[in-house]
């Protein structure tokens, strides 16, 4: 049974990109146009299931793609979302585990025989700052030249929407609303850039479509966005979906509701995990305070379960190890 990912970047992740039309769109813009030549996009079909491990289901979100090259041939692209605020250098390792899982079970579904489908790893990062480890394995994990020709490479392909402008992000208007939000879902300008975003909703009118992917984007922008009230909202709809304001109106009051009883939830956590820390290791300095105050759900639990095996105060925010889940 799959487990749905406990994070609000990965649960709108993966309900926007499980739309084939979107899914079709995204690989069309942002492939390489060789690869894309390749591929019978027509063709894409949504794997159900996931290839990240149990355990860490909560942590990361997957999604698999099937499709067929142009000359018949199978293929599948792999779309991996790393949506930390910081860039994790075990990320290439995550996708060659799932690789390698990919072409294990392809083997023992064809017991052996056949060629195995290339798998074309991508991944969407969405940080603060620009991902700083280049698009292969071994330019995040080097090794000695004269041993690299004999460990593992491959090259993932990267969408860094860091490192792009609003202009710059291309696609059909579902997947630009999608990649915008999650661009500036951490801007304290997200505000006034939502009459923009919401703005390219427009042409779908009153559709049902438009609707449900609205409730999404909402749900998403009450869970993740910090700096956009309830009320920002509002008025970016009415400005620009203003026979739309209504109906979603139900769908507003029940997020931001949910919202107050998270936010209240973490406070609580964030409180009690800083003062195991200062029952531990004495006065927490205010930088790893401030770390505390703007954690999310997912890094508080990571921390708070190493607090008690940790040697030194620095352990405890140290960058997770390859294994471990990632805050």
């Amino acid at each position: 049974m799959t487990t749905e990912p406990s994070n609000p970047h990965d649960r709108f992740f993966k309900e926007v990109w499980s739309r084939k039309a979107i899914g079709r769109d995204f690989l069309r813009r942002y492939l390489p146009r060789d690869v894309v030549a390749m591929l019978d996009l027509k063709a894409l079909e949504l794997v159900k299931g996931s290839f990240v491990d149990p355990q860490l289901r909560e942590y990361h979100s997957d999604l698999l793609y099937r499709l067929r090259l142009k000359d018949g041939e199978p293929a599948l692209a792999y779309v991996l979302l790393e949506h930390k605020r910081h860039p994790k250098r075990s990320t290439p390792l995550q996708l060659l585990g799932y690789i390698v899982h990919i072409w294990q079970q392809e083997i023992e579904q064809s017991k052996g025989g056949g060629r195995v489908p290339p798998v074309i790893p991508v991944v969407v990062y969405h940080g603060d700052q620009p991902w700083p480890y280049g698009q292969t394995l071994q330019s995040a994990l080097p090794f000695p030249a004269p041993l690299a020709p004999y460990l593992p490479d491959f090259r993932y392909v990267l969408c860094d929407l860091s490192g792009l402008d609003a202009a710059e992000i291309q696609g059909n208007a579902l997947l630009r609303v999608a990649l915008l939000t999650m661009k500036y879902i951490g801007d304290p300008q997200l505000a006034a850039r939502l009459p923009e975003i919401f703005g390219l909703l427009a042409v779908f009118g009153e559709q049902r479509t438009v609707l449900g992917y609205l409730e999404t984007l909402l749900r998403y922008l009450a869970a993740a966005a910090v700096t956009v009230s309830e009320a920002d909202v509002s008025r970016a709809l009415v400005e620009v979906l203003p026979t739309l304001e209504e109906r979603i109106m139900p769908t507003m009051v029940e997020t931001w509701l949910e919202r107050g009883r998270t936010e209240g939830i973490q406070a609580g956590e964030k409180r009690m995990l800083l003062r195991l820390l200062e029952r531990r290791f004495g006065k927490v300095p205010k930088t790893y305070q401030t770390r505390i105050t703007t954690a999310d759900a997912d890094t508080l639990l990571l921390w708070g379960e190493r607090v008690l095996s940790a040697q030194r105060l620095a352990d405890v925010f140290s960058e997770p190890s390859p294994g471990e889940p990632a805050g």
